[in-house]
């Protein structure tokens, strides 16, 4: 079912040929439950017969929500197990997660040898009252942990439930290569269906009351049909059973289809209303508009956005960027060229350059699967913003944002400036919508006050995994993407600098070198922030050739010279031994010594797992650490920088939600959270990420608004590592991603100014109420950021906080 999530129903919807399948089941529950236990006092395995497959019993596992304060996480296991499973290359398991929220489904595979949380780890995700034929591909991952000839134990577990949970496990099998994937008894099928209908009827029942109760009085009689029709439509849909996907992926949470149902209401009972500030010309009665925050990703199917209020409004700083999209929405009828056009702003101050607000059709990329970050949504998402079109067609029931953008010069006049979009279809003006810019009196700084290590170099990644109709051939053309960006260094350079950013690398991609010209424009203009010399593996335990490290040294010395004739030395650091695990630190240690020797005056940093940050004395060279932001510890970050150090954090496949990521999938709010006010709150010494142009197309996006952009940047990931697009001749194109990424660390430089005017404040001892409410607001409110895990989801209440930050730094006492 295209544009919903895909869940993996195969079990209901396997055809699978069975003919000459010679499967080995493990275990055949009929009798006994063949060596199966679970792990804790507090959940329950049994055999059941609720669910049988093939005539056989199955096993339940069942018991409460996760007990946060006794932290065992659900498990069970079996020893009793045919010992080689050299000869296969998959097991087939059937699970049925009767229970109201999704629940990760993860496996230890291990041998006799292995403890088995060191084996082979396979991960899963089962949604609400879903049937899954899981298919765990064991090669070459079992062999590459554990004697495949020597299987000893399988290990079962969920991570913190958040209701009782029931789990039936039905069928085991082994295939070797070749063999089909076993069907489903249609019996066992017919039996999750009753089930899944059972649980389904009440809500669909609900979903057809509230449809009686759309009151569509006042509403435009195109605009009323068009919406009529929507309603009709998805209530078929779902009587037909082709929404049950989505129905039990939300547990008792409201479908994403009708949560974009009351959305659209919302706006036809403001047009009613009319609090609706503008209205269409004749013939365009269908069309409606409305705006969302730069932090809320609209999608084309299946918007969720709110009613224009009287104005649309962008506050905003000298020297910043802030955005708002406006979203049109055309209920019945295809439109054609439609683009949207900002008038002059002029107020009292003056007028703002014509330049100082842009538009962009916001682009969408297409997703294929449910990734291992989870998502509620398979189909189009927003991401891409497409500068190069300056207009698009827009299909009848589909959303289209475009990207409003104030971009405000470092000398403008604090004041509001009054102005209009304008949406023009066909050449002619059907709607004309009031904006107002508010510049504060106050302007933020050229560089990042958050130090950056993120890497825009772009290269292969995992292009073969990722993408299924890889040309190696086209891939080496002149006009590949890869290859085709570096004609537009100078523009690259320039957008990248515009998102806090260079083109920089923390490895050595193939061509890779510091561009020392380009760090030295930005060093003239004072945007200048943080650049890699060189990339340093572990050093050798033999103490030749300088215990291996001589080819490293003599790669970076250039490089280091150059930068120290050209004064960029303070802006330089070596980066090395990515991700290495305690066995490695001596050798890790060992390097860092040597390049401190060979390079004086560089900082030496680490991603290596040394969550003591320098602590326990093992990695003592090292200047700069880097957690991943679920390992940041503030306290022993603070004892690590008495100590000299500096420690940063990081974000790449990982942390898992709830943690803040930057997926095609995350919210905008989270990533912006991310680099604001959970850096603010947190205060890490900077913010590193590993890469953010895998591109694995072989073409540049053209067109759109929808692109064959592969979405998938990393296998099992939407985005990751992949925040940048390449435009016709692999020209720049930013994203909604690299807009929040942006926009988080503008909040973390209002934070910043108001700390600065705080101290200085402070110091002469002067207005004590303002010093008292900029403490107050400098304290990052528990509602904005609880923890790296909990947080607002609600863009109103950052926009609040960010407020007053910028209140308090306007009304700051003059020293």
């Amino acid at each position: 079912m295209k544009g919903f999530r895909k869940i993996a129903l195969l079990i209901l919807l396997a055809a699978a040929a069975v003919s000459g399948v010679t499967a080995e089941t493990l275990f055949d529950f009929s009798t006994s439950d063949c060596g199966w236990r679970s792990n804790s006092a507090s959940y329950m395995l049994q055999r059941s017969e609720d669910y049988p497959f093939a005539g056989r019993p199955g096993l339940l596992f069942s018991g409460p929500a996760w007990d946060r304060e006794n932290q065992i996480w659900p498990a069970f296991e079996t020893g009793t197990l045919p010992g080689d499973w050299s000869k296969y290359d998959r097991l087939v398991i059937t699970v049925f997660n009767d229970s109201p929220v999704k629940l990760l489904f993860d496996l230890f595979i291990s041998d006799s040898a292995t403890p088995f949380r060191q084996g082979a780890v396979f991960k899963n995700q089962l949604l609400p009252y879903s049937s899954n034929q899981l298919v765990l591909k064991l090669q070459p991952k079992l062999s590459a942990k554990v004697d495949p000839t020597d299987i000893a134990v399988i290990h079962c577990f969920t991570e913190n439930p958040e209701s009782e949970l029931r789990l039936f496990i039905s069928d085991f099998t082994l295939l070797e290569p070749g063999e089909d994937l076993p069907a489903p008894p249609d019996d066992y099928r017919r039996q999750i269906l009753e089930r899944q209908r059972a649980i389904l009827t009440p809500r669909i029942k609900k979903l057809e009351a509230e449809a009686e109760t759309f009151d569509l009085q006042g509403v435009p009689d195109a605009a009323a049909t068009g919406f009529r029709d929507r309603i009709a439509d998805r209530l078929e849909k779902i009587r037909r059973g082709e929404a049950d996907e989505e129905l039990l992926a939300t547990g008792d949470g409201l479908p994403l289809e009708w949560s974009s149902v009351r959305s659209i209401f919302a706006v036809l009972r403001a047009i009613a209303a009319g609090t609706q500030p503008v209205a269409a010309a004749p013939g365009y009665g269908d069309v409606i508009l409305g705006y969302a925050t730069p932090m809320e990703k609209i999608l084309p199917h299946v918007p969720i956005f709110q009613p224009l209020p009287e104005q649309l409004e962008i506050d905003v700083a000298r020297n910043e960027k802030e955005a708002v999209q406006l979203i049109v929405l055309p209920l019945r009828q295809n439109l054609s060229n439609v683009q949207v056009k900002p008038g002059d702003f002029t107020g009292s101050s003056g007028t703002l350059p014509a330049n100082a607000v842009s538009v962009a059709p916001v682009g969408f990329v297409e997703t294929t699967f449910v990734p291992r970050s989870g998502s509620e949504y398979v189909g189009f998402r927003p991401d891409p913003l497409l500068a190069f079109l300056d207009q698009v067609e827009i299909r009848a029931g589909e959303a289209q944002p475009f990207w409003l953008r104030a971009d405000i010069p470092s000398d403008q006049p604090a004041g509001v400036y009054n102005g209009r979009a304008e949406v023009v279809i066909d050449g002619s003006v059907i709607f004309s919508v009031p904006l107002t810019i508010r510049v504060r009196d106050f302007t933020l700084p050229e560089c990042s006050s958050l130090p950056l290590a993120v890497t825009f170099w772009p290269s292969d990644g995992q292009i073969a995994a990722c993408n299924p109709n890889y040309d190696p051939e086209a891939r080496e053309s002149a006009a590949a993407p890869v290859h085709s960006w570096r004609k537009h260094l100078d523009e690259w350079s320039e957008m990248l600098a515009g998102y806090y950013l260079t083109v920089d690398s923390l490895y050595e991609y193939p061509g890779w070198t510091p561009e020392f010209e380009l760090f030295s424009k930005l060093k003239r203009e004072g945007r200048l922030g943080v650049f890699n010399l060189g990339y340093f593996p572990p050093a050798s335990e033999n103490p030749a050739d300088n215990y291996g490290m001589q080819k490293t040294i003599e790669r970076i010395r250039p490089r280091y010279e150059r930068a120290k004739q050209l004064e960029l030395l303070d802006n330089a650091y070596l980066y090395g031994c990515d991700e290495c695990i305690p066995d490695k630190f001596p050798s890790v240690n060992r390097a860092a010594a040597i390049l401190k020797r060979e390079f004086p005056g560089v900082p030496i940093f680490t991603t290596s797992y040394d969550n003591s940050f320098g602590g326990n004395g093992q990695l003592d060279s090292i200047d700069w650490f880097c957690p991943l932001t679920s390992a940041y510890n503030p306290e022993l970050a603070a004892a690590a920088r008495r100590a000299g150090k500096q420690v940063w954090w990081y974000i790449c496949l990982v942390p898992p939600r709830p943690y803040a990521n930057n997926f095609i999938e995350s919210s905008g709010i989270e990533t912006r959270l991310l680099t604001g006010a959970m850096s603010a709150k947190y205060r890490p010494d900077g913010f590193l990420y590993y890469q953010t142009s895998l591109w694995n197309n072989t073409e540049p996006i053209t067109s759109g608004p929808y692109t064959d952009w592969i979405a998938q940047s990393f296998p099992g990931y939407n985005g990751d590592g992949s925040w940048t697009y390449p435009g016709p001749d692999g020209t720049p194109l930013g994203s909604i991603r690299l807009e929040n990424f942006r926009d988080g660390l503008e909040d973390f430089a209002y934070v910043k100014l108001l700390e600065e005017k705080f101290a200085a404040a402070e110091k002469i001892g002067v207005n004590h109420r303002w010093c008292r409410e900029a403490a107050a607001a400098l304290a990052v409110p528990a509602r904005i950021v609880t923890s790296l895990t909990e947080y607002t989801r609600n863009p109103a209440e950052l926009y609040q906080w960010r407020s007053r930050l910028a209140e308090l730094i306007e009304t700051a006492p003059e020293i």
